[in-house]
């Protein structure tokens, strides 16, 4: 599972978050982002944490929360409250391995991205209606960015990092699943495929939106959504992991995983009631998972926009002179006698 489901969805969008946020690229989003960190009465500067969130996979942004909090860009209360919106699915794993994989469509698999991302933006809102617009500390802008070559070896190391502990806790979480589902102490078999499928999901979300296969219909679509806006116990274990230097409170974080699943299997059952002849074609068809993450789509498209955010980190400050194209020439010429 770790192997052929995990790793090849999520690493490459771990390692692209981390750089995200600590490069000049996080500038570029905080100010594209600037309408929904003001929305959502978070920093500016959290511009690259919501990309991050929308992209990175569960335990992305919630490494992105700490690091600001350590840094003092946000405080406890902030990131907290950042949490309940911010770790979601990716989607390489939503559309690739869940929507083609399981469910033999990339429509399903966009449906059920954008119903997350549409649930998780529901959360942000109401939960800023009842924060108190604050002043958070101004952050000078940088000049002091570290190398792109030692922020690539840095996000990749934390990205291993990170999946290599996300493994660790599917592997245990599914061991705990297997003696569950053996009706050893709640009793579920494979005749009660919605049960199964939501014991698996409270353990391990991967397991979780697998089992939705038995199900069939759309109720498969609406399982598998909120069992991914959920995440599963292992998820919630890693975000504690990830967050625990920083000391973030997370019981607000635990609370608001029950309310996504709900948000999320709102929407989707929504659009079914409204779409009869649509969830007529929705069906667990059991499509090959391994053909669809060997075709590296994910891995492709990461490659282009981690291309594009090196283009964007270094782009010179206004105070530099060099003009870009220059620089550009001579961020290439450096490169290309290293490697001669």
């Amino acid at each position: 599972m770790c192997s052929y489901y995990v790793i090849p969805a999520l690493f490459p969008f771990m390692a692209l978050s981390v750089f995200i946020c600590k490069s000049r690229a996080a500038e570029f989003f905080s100010k594209l982002f600037r309408p929904f960190t003001k929305l959502f009465k978070i920093p500016e500067s959290c511009g690259g944490i919501l990309l991050s969130a929308a992209i990175g996979g569960y335990p992305s942004a919630a490494k992105c929360i700490n690091d600001s909090v350590l840094e003092g860009k946000i405080d406890r209360k902030t990131g907290a409250r950042m949490l309940c919106f911010c770790v979601n699915a990716g989607p390489p794993f939503l559309i690739a391995a869940v929507g083609i994989g399981i469910f033999g469509s990339i429509e399903t698999g966009f449906l059920l991205f954008s119903a997350q991302i549409f649930s998780a933006f529901i959360i942000a809102v109401l939960l800023s209606a009842f924060s108190k617009k604050r002043d958070f500390p101004k952050i000078p802008s940088a000049g002091n960015y570290r190398s792109n070559s030692a922020l690539v070896i840095e996000s990749i190391i934390s990205a291993a990092e990170s999946c290599f502990r996300m493994c660790a806790f599917i592997v245990i979480a599914c061991g705990i699943l297997e003696i569950a589902s053996a009706g050893t102490f709640f009793g579920f078999s494979e005749e009660k495929p919605f049960a199964a499928a939501i014991l698996s999901g409270f353990f391990e979300v991967t397991a979780g939106v697998f089992s939705c296969a038995e199900i069939g219909g759309f109720s498969a679509v609406v399982a598998a959504g909120a069992i991914a806006s959920f995440s599963g116990i292992s998820v919630i274990l890693q975000v504690a992991a990830v967050t625990e230097e920083s000391e973030i409170p997370l019981f607000p974080f635990i609370v608001s995983r029950f309310f996504h699943a709900g948000i999320t299997a709102a929407i989707l059952r929504i659009f079914f009631a409204f779409s009869k002849d649509t969830a007529a074609v929705f069906s667990a068809n059991g499509g090959s998972v391994e053909a669809v993450l060997s075709a590296s789509a994910p891995a492709a498209v990461s490659l282009l926009c981690m291309a594009s955010l090196f283009l964007l980190s270094i782009v010179p400050p206004k105070s530099e002179k060099e003009p870009f194209l220059s620089r550009i020439w001579n961020k290439f010429n450096i490169f290309w006698h290293s490697q001669t």
